[in-house]
């Protein structure tokens, strides 16, 4: 399952709500953030196995972007309302499809750059969640102090099958933290990719979100008509609460272990992590423009989304430029935690008109 339904602001004005990260073309290669993981997994597991999670607003963006996938392969859940509900929304329709299912979530602004050795965990971390009644993590080794990713803290003291239990899960620490956790070598960096059973997953979410178990408990398991399911699905989602994977199931369970992974990757969150993903030109610079010349200018980033126009940037380093049809910002790079700033004086003065 490939998670396609979050608004990704962070790289706002690029990403927007109407059409949010994923499904934009960084690199001006064809293929989007959503586009490559897909084409990754279709390499790992059949492709009519392949769902895309999505909310109604992006349903015609992913068949759009996705033309050789069956409209079927993607469900659209009715309301964001985090990972959480989403998840366990998956886990009851998967069932639906496969009582036995082994699933393996990842992430649409997820970059792989090592595919075989990806495939390799994928493949021990679904034989694990056959056998074992949990909720598989893939936790990548860290190679610097890194206080843009979240961690996963290791128990050495509760291993399975070359799995290991976790401790706890620390979203971006500051850097004295940051440089603890890699010290103590019991912290991986946590890439968002899950594996589990549908029922041990269901069975976890009865435990810890009973909420939100009991509504589709009611819907999947009394009616069998999908339009009756539809409508009642409907009906109920926008009362769920709103709560992501990690707060609701994973610091909430004992039952969740991380498997170990070698591959290299990326996390697109935030413009300077999309600086560290994108090609670059011979002097460190970021040139996402279909017509530019660029002059004397270093380790830079500038995006440009409009094919008819010359872009002519001189003499600048270190600097971030990116224009859309209705929003252009210039900043240094470093200037990249003042976007919320941005976003929220914009929406005080204009309205929602520039989100």
């Amino acid at each position: 399952m490939v998670l396609a339904g979050g608004f990704g602001t962070r790289l706002w004005p690029l990403s927007r709500k109407g059409m949010p990260k994923q499904f934009l073309d960084f690199n001006n290669d064809g293929s989007t953030l959503l586009s490559k993981t897909v084409g990754i997994m279709k390499g790992i597991v059949p492709q009519e196995n392949i769902i895309v999670s999505t909310n109604l607003d992006f349903y015609e963006d992913v068949c759009k972007q996705l033309p050789d996938l069956n409209p079927t392969q993607v469900l659209r859940e009715p309301v964001m309302k985090g990972t959480a509900p989403s998840l366990a929304l998956a886990a009851y329709h998967i069932r639906d499809l496969n009582p036995e299912a082994n699933v393996v979530v990842v992430p649409s602004d997820l970059v792989i750059m090592d595919e075989a050795p990806f495939a390799e965990v994928v493949g021990r971390g679904l034989e694990f969640v056959k056998n074992h009644d949990g909720i598989l993590t893939v936790g990548i080794k860290p190679t610097r102090p890194e206080t843009r990713f979240g961690y996963i803290q290791i128990d050495d003291d509760r291993v399975i099958d070359g799995m290991y239990g976790v401790r706890t899960f620390t979203e971006k620490p500051e850097d004295s933290f940051a440089k603890l956790f890699v010290d103590s070598g019991e912290f991986y960096w946590n890439s968002g990719i899950l594996m589990w059973n549908v029922n041990s997953f269901i069975g976890i979410t009865r435990t810890c979100l009973p909420e939100i178990s009991a509504q589709f408990d009611r819907i999947f398991d009394t009616l069998h008509n999908r339009d009756s399911r539809r409508n009642l699905l409907y009906a109920v989602y926008e009362a769920l609460p709103r709560i992501s994977v990690d707060y609701g199931l994973l610091e909430k369970t004992d039952k969740v272990f991380m498997a170990p992974g070698s591959f290299r990757w990326n996390d697109i969150e935030s413009w300077d992590l999309l600086y560290d993903y994108c090609s670059k030109d011979e002097n460190g610079n970021v040139v996402g423009m279909y017509n530019s010349q660029v002059y004397n200018c270093h380790n830079s980033m500038f995006l440009c989304n409009k094919e008819k126009k010359l872009v002519v940037i001189d003499d600048l380093s270190d600097f971030l430029v990116v224009d859309t049809d209705d929003v252009l910002v210039i900043c240094r790079r470093d200037k990249e935690t003042d976007f919320k700033k941005y976003i929220n004086d914009s929406i005080l003065k204009y309205g929602e008109k520039y989100t």
